[in-house]
């Protein structure tokens, strides 16, 4: 009997637990509740927004996004409990939104449905800082500053954010202002001071942002967001650790107008407050000489903007003068909270000729922002003096002064010789007769000397093309120049010319587009790589052509390469 009473009772106990197990299987949410922890709040401080049901779902149950109206929305934490009181389960889902006010008002934070189940609405109000006595008396706010309201396209705001803590602070971070098309970044490092304000020590934290807007309209700037967690000196410690508490902090927003580019304004768009244009020259202008290369060196910099917005410098030089322009090099750097600018542009200027060598004026158009007028950073023309190479200068003649002016002190006799008429007949016929003797000795010298003096010609440019070959093996332009303005003068039958003679005199483009990679190369401060390969391929076609030509000429003189060269 009493193991039939205990058999039935220990039924009923299961068959009512697996009620219970089955029913909170099945729970379904019932309670959705919302609310803040301050009501009301303070303009640039933030509210937590805590959201709850009564169930265990999923995370992305919780939409903030009709928040984003009215609010800056923070991060969403998700946290779940689980309790079993008497053989009861209750389990929550909490959403914790942190929430930020755009402007002081009254607002409404809106129901929200969750599993079918809507939370209450929130009424919400936000006081301005400076309204209230919390406002006068906080221990951590943000101000925002800018140098200027108002600016024109791609003209540089200068943004001030400064962080006031009364408090200790654990960690923190401060986030750039945002803008709606435009480029925000820091300028320099934060700087850190003490002030005393209504009786008050604060630690000042001050950061300097250059914004650069790249669409003209009224905007907005929202203010910098402080994030962080400070000392909780309302609650106790415990032994040498303290509490924390996050705090967020928003600096106010700022309106903005930005002006578009003035109309009529063709050229290319710079607005600044100051810009300049300079050059050098390397090496220093005293003596310049044909073939030999100089190096000119411009640089741009313009205060407010960033290298991006810097234009090419268009230098014109004389056809005189071979150019090679390097890759150009610009930067962004940062003086007295304020971007500046630079770009070099290098051009290695060889000179084919001699004289006094003119270059034009450079000018860089800009838009003065204080003055609202156009204005040119401007380098002037200036005039250079080309002297003609060393060798050149070597080889030309020496001549002794020649006296023309009379002896005084010598007297002069006139002497008066009268001649018969039979001596001047017979010293005619005599000075004829010798004129043609003289003729004859020359052109009988011509023709026995002329294979001599081929001989030695051939001798010359044989050596040169040796000299040259054995250049071009090296891969090394330093080398390779003098020999082929050697070989090349040889070419074109003039002693010493210069390289860029030679070329104009050839007028062989596929061999000018050579020897100007060649120079480039060479005179580049820039690793590039180049070989000779294209060059010799040049050369011995041109050593080819000039070799035909002789035999179609008729003449049959021996080679005056070797086979092997």
């Amino acid at each position: 009997m009493m193991t039939d009473i205990k058999r039935n009772t220990s039924a009923l106990f299961g068959t009512l637990l697996l009620l219970i197990v089955c029913g909170n299987l099945h729970a379904a949410v019932t309670e959705v509740t919302a609310t803040v922890d301050a009501n009301p709040m303070i303009m640039d401080e933030s509210v937590n927004l805590v959201v709850t049901a009564n169930d265990d779902i999923s995370s992305n149950a919780f939409d903030p996004n009709p928040l984003l109206k009215d609010f800056v929305v923070g991060n969403t934490s998700v946290s779940r409990q689980t309790r079993s009181i008497n053989f009861q389960t209750t389990r929550l889902t909490q959403w914790t939104t942190r929430l930020i006010p755009r402007k002081p008002g009254r607002y409404t934070i809106p129901a929200f449905t969750i599993e079918g189940q809507q939370s209450q609405p929130i009424q919400l109000s936000v006081l301005p800082a400076s309204a209230s006595r919390a406002g006068r008396n906080r221990n951590l706010y943000v101000t925002t500053d800018v140098d200027t309201n108002e600016v024109y396209l791609q003209q540089q705001i200068r943004y001030t954010a400064k962080l006031y803590l009364a408090t200790d602070l654990q960690r923190g971070s401060l986030a750039a202002p945002k803008l709606a098309d435009a480029e925000v970044r820091q300028i320099g490092q934060d700087k850190e001071y003490n002030e005393i304000i209504d009786g008050k020590r604060f630690r000042i934290i001050e950061r300097v942002f250059a914004i650069i807007p790249q669409k003209s309209g009224q905007f907005v700037i929202e203010g910098s967001l402080f994030e962080g967690e400070v000392a909780d000196n309302s609650s106790q410690s415990f032994g040498f650790f303290s509490r924390t508490k996050s705090v967020t902090r928003l600096g106010p927003n700022i309106d903005i107008t930005v002006r578009p580019i003035p109309q009529g304004y063709n050229t290319h768009w710079l607005p600044s407050d100051y810009i300049e244009l300079n050059e050098e020259w390397q090496p220093q202008p005293s003596e310049y000489r044909v073939g030999e290369p100089i190096t000119r060196t411009l640089t741009l910099t313009a205060v407010g903007l960033v290298e991006e917005q810097l234009p090419s410098v268009n230098s014109g030089y004389p056809d005189s003068l071979k150019t090679y322009p390097e890759q150009p090099t610009s930067t962004t750097v940062e003086r007295d909270d304020s971007l500046i600018a630079q770009r070099t542009e290098r051009i290695a200027i060889i000179p084919s000729e001699a004289g006094d060598i003119t270059i034009p004026e450079v000018r860089v158009p800009w838009f003065n922002v204080k003055t609202q007028t156009t204005e040119y950073a401007t380098l002037p023309s200036r005039t250079i003096t080309i002297q003609p190479s060393a060798s050149q200068s070597n080889n030309l003649p020496s001549l002794p002064p020649v006296s023309v002016e009379p002896d005084i002190d010598t007297p002069t006799e006139v002497v008066t010789i009268t001649q018969t008429s039979w001596w001047s007949h017979s010293s005619t016929a005599l000075l004829i007769l010798w004129l043609l003797t003289l003729l004859l000795w020359y052109v009988s010298r011509n023709k026995e000397g002329s294979p001599q003096r081929n001989s030695s010609s051939a001798k010359v440019e044989a050596n040169s093309w040796d000299s040259l070959s054995a250049a071009l093996k090296t891969n090394e332009p330093g080398k390779i120049q003098p020999a082929l303005a050697m070989w090349l003068s040889e070419v074109c039958n003039k002693k010493h010319c210069s390289l860029a003679e030679s070329q104009r005199l050839l007028a062989d483009e596929p061999l000018n587009l050579a020897i100007k990679n060649m120079l480039q190369s060479r005179y580049s401060q820039e690793n590039t790589s180049w070989t000779a390969n294209e060059l010799s391929k040049i050369i011995q076609r041109i050593k080819s052509d000039k070799n035909k030509k002789r035999v179609s000429q008729g003449t049959e003189l021996k080679s005056l390469y070797p086979t092997n060269a």
